[in-house]
């Protein structure tokens, strides 16, 4: 599961919530994804080399499936990593 509360504070910092790089969290949707572990340790080991985080990942990936079908690429990262 993506929880990005849990991942920021493994990660050692804090969701941005306030002030003006944070987003209204009433506006965005939340995804649940099941992956196996070694997945979750390869994802985790990205965002850390790529100093991101696993919803900043998470992002780029659906933008990029969205490119592949011809689709505008929409989504966007409530945090603004």
């Amino acid at each position: 599961m993506f929880d990005i509360h849990s991942i920021e504070a493994t990660m050692g910092r804090k969701p941005k919530t306030t002030g003006p790089r944070a987003r209204d969290p009433g506006a965005f949707k939340s995804v649940l994804v099941r992956i196996n572990a070694d997945g979750w340790r390869a994802l985790k080991m990205l965002a850390i080399e790529n100093d991101a985080t696993l919803n900043a990942l998470a992002v780029e990936a659906f933008n990029d499936l969205l490119k592949k079908h011809g689709k505008r690429q929409l989504v966007e990262n409530p945090l603004l990593d």
